[in-house]
């Protein structure tokens, strides 16, 4: 099934002028994005405007609601021309949430559960309550809202939940199986209690989620038609599988999915506008990873394959000569993010490392060196949000402090 155009069938029944509507917002946000990018790569995070022009993205590629999106992007324009921003990567005190410019709940979620991994890090308590995770304070209301999301009925409402639903169980996945964000909850986090009745009813809700034929986890699409669509998920099945740290069921089913799909369109398949992405050449590599001593050595070898090849695409292809990324602002939100997810594919393959990594029988002797040249190019472009800088983090971990 080709979920790319089921989706947009859906869109159309829904709005039949949908194709010409997208095209014309995509316009609008495009020289907005680049006046955003062009700030960033001053070193200014300009996080208002980025949660702007993240919100409309989401506007743009799942819903129809063109009113809203129309509204957004004059906020997103307007936010340019300010560039004192730092007020919006702060706690917001009514509610205990991250991201004041969003409007949609759970890109907060995703925010926050940005902010505490950075506060877990620093040992630091969040100063407000977690007010606003009320709908998803208690197990029944948290399963509840999972099941309300699980399912998209586009041709009725034009709205993909998809992203929704990712963003949520990506928080809830590492709240609930991430011990350290876990045990900082249960130590700092005053406004919702994670007790481990919470987490057994999360993880007995994934385990039912998980598709017994695929191995994978997606969002399920209501087609009228032909019922309900069950899809596979490269990023909801990662992030299961990543903060779980690979304690799921049915691997072989996993290996060939992900095999399967490789030439396909993201996010049910590893490529982005026709070639491979460094985010899911990572997510990709780390599946294979979890999961390797699961899987027979046929299986293996056709994952070695696989990695070695999009290992190729980004040495040769995402990358510039002085070791900087090429960013891709259709997927990418921001610089950072380019070079994040490029040092996180390269370390996941074991590229950096001075020993052979778990796919291949030897090591790479340009590893180190080119870790150490991504390192000066991060510094010289002045790169620091924390996409940066966490890549930043990785790349010392690898090969030391190169300055």
């Amino acid at each position: 099934m080709d979920f790319i155009k089921l989706i947009e069938a859906q869109f159309c029944t829904f709005d039949p002028d949908y194709i010409a509507r997208q095209q014309h917002y995509a316009a609008k946000l495009e020289p907005l994005q680049e006046k955003l990018i062009a700030a960033q790569k001053t070193g200014n995070s300009m996080a208002a405007s980025d949660q702007q022009m993240i919100e409309c993205k989401w506007l743009l590629q799942y819903t129809a609601d063109w009113q809203t999106l129309d509204s957004k992007l004059d906020a997103f324009a307007r936010s340019l021309a300010n560039p004192d921003q730092a007020w919006a990567e702060k706690q917001v005190a009514s509610d205990g949430s991250w991201g004041p410019c969003y409007d949609q709940w759970f890109l907060k979620v995703d925010a926050m559960i940005d902010a505490v991994n950075t506060l877990a890090d620093e040992g630091q308590a969040p100063e407000y309550p977690f007010d606003f995770l009320a709908p998803i304070s208690t197990p029944a209301k948290m399963t509840a809202w999972l099941e309300g999301q699980k399912t998209s009925r586009i041709f009725s409402d034009g709205l993909d939940r998809r992203d929704a639903l990712g963003a949520v169980t990506a928080a809830l996945s590492q709240m609930c199986f991430k011990s350290e964000i876990r045990d900082y909850f249960k130590a700092s986090v005053k406004g919702f209690d994670l007790t481990d009745e919470y987490i057994d009813a999360y993880k007995s809700w994934l385990d039912d989620w998980q598709d017994s034929q695929s191995g994978y986890w997606g969002g399920w699409f209501d087609t009228r038609d032909q019922g309900v669509l069950k899809s596979n998920d490269l990023s909801l099945t990662f992030h299961n599988i990543s903060y779980q740290h690979g304690k799921v069921d049915l691997w072989t089913q996993i290996f060939n999915t992900t095999l399967a799909i490789r030439d396909d369109a993201y996010p049910f398949g590893w490529k982005h506008n026709g070639d491979f992405n460094n985010h899911n050449n990572y997510d990709v590599t780390k599946i294979f990873d979890l999961g390797w001593d699961q899987v027979d050595t046929a299986t293996q070898n056709a994952a070695s394959k696989d990695i070695g090849l999009v290992l190729h695409w980004c040495l040769t292809k995402s990358m510039t000569p002085d070791g900087g990324f090429i960013d891709d602002p259709t997927f990418y939100n921001s610089v950072g993010a380019a070079y994040y997810y490029g040092v996180s594919f390269l370390d996941q393959a074991g590229y950096f490392g001075t020993t052979a990594p778990f796919w291949i029988d030897r090591p790479f002797p340009d590893g180190p060196a080119l870790c150490c040249k991504i390192q000066k190019k991060i510094k010289s472009e002045g790169l620091d949000d924390d996409e940066a800088k966490a890549a930043l983090e990785k790349l010392v971990d690898a090969c030391g402090n190169c300055a």
